[in-house]
């Protein structure tokens, strides 16, 4: 790539325990769908990179696992791979939920920021609910970087933000530019993300079958995209589905395979959007026992942070 002038480019890590509204602040940021969204915890299970293009600058947003303290060996992995994202990056965006008190979680969350080093904008989120309890999460912040005694904050700002409303998000992308160092764009002007296409398709899926399944089970699904093949005016996709066990199978399928068919109707809506035209999604629901310990399942989904 050719360019003929520097511009503000690098990345900016979001980061927070979850549910706190960290993929959909990148989705708005972006103003592109890329991070799927639902109330579940371990929603997101992938760096996925949104890129933000203005005149001036290339912001390269990252929406990672939340930190959390589940101990089961996937949750492990997504806090492995969240810890990770931290070391390598221009800029932290710690998001925190003010609708929220802060809990237990944000220790550990802030803990893990202070170790990165590296510099830290917080926006304070969901100022738009009735309750905001910004006062709570700046002096919690402050209490825990104070143990760092005698070292210059590396927190730059509070910023109050809504990712629902859009409330202050312009302000927000300003501070975030002026603090990225100057460089050529890493990515064509018109990329959105580098997400790879079976990863954000299994995503879309996944998606969907969080927003119709019960609390407890989505965290034993998995979907793997088996292959992609576009015939023209048609791309054919093929889909296992894993569960931990035939009941959980039972579940997905639903009475009269009804919530599957509802699964596949709302997920080829959406894949339709994306590929730009007919979508015909074959699904596999398929029983595998511990998936979530088997390292070619891991490898097959993406997580290849699992296997160190």
């Amino acid at each position: 790539m050719q360019h003929s002038k520097e511009i503000r480019v690098g990345f900016a890590v979001l980061a927070g325990r979850p549910n706190v509204g960290k993929s959909t602040l990148m989705n708005v940021l972006i103003e592109k769908k890329v991070s799927i969204i639902s109330h579940i915890p371990q929603t997101t299970r992938h760096l996925i990179r949104g890129i933000l293009n203005t005149p001036s600058a290339q912001i390269v947003f990252v929406d990672g696992p939340g930190i959390h303290s589940f101990k089961e060996p996937l949750a492990q992995h997504l806090n492995a791979i969240a810890k990770r994202s931290l070391k390598d990056t221009d800029l932290i965006l710690y998001v925190v939920d003010t609708s929220r008190q802060p809990a237990a979680e944000e220790e550990k969350i802030i803990r893990n920021i202070l170790l990165a080093k590296t510099n830290v904008i917080m926006a304070l989120n969901k100022i738009d609910k009735r309750t905001a309890f910004i006062n709570d999460y700046i002096k919690f912040w402050q209490d825990r970087e104070s143990k760092t005694r005698g070292k210059k904050s590396k927190l730059l700002y509070y910023i109050p933000i809504s990712a629902k409303t859009g409330q202050n998000l312009g302000g927000l992308v300003e501070v975030v530019k002026e603090n990225l160092p100057f460089g050529y764009p890493l990515y064509e002007r018109d990329t959105v993300t580098d997400f790879p296409l079976k990863f954000r398709v299994a995503d879309i899926i996944r998606e969907k079958l969080f927003l119709k399944l019960k609390k407890e089970l989505p965290h034993s699904i998995a979907v793997e995209i088996e292959g992609i093949e576009d015939k023209g005016k048609v791309v054919y996709i093929d889909t296992n589905i894993y569960v931990n066990r035939v009941s959980q199978k039972r579940i997905v399928i639903g009475k009269e395979a009804q919530l599957i068919r509802d699964i596949g109707i709302a997920s080829r809506i959406e894949l339709e959007s994306v590929f730009g035209k007919k979508v015909y999604l074959d699904t596999h629901v398929k029983v595998l026992s511990d998936w979530q310990k088997k390292l070619r399942i891991l490898k097959s989904l993406g997580y290849d942070d699992a296997s160190s």
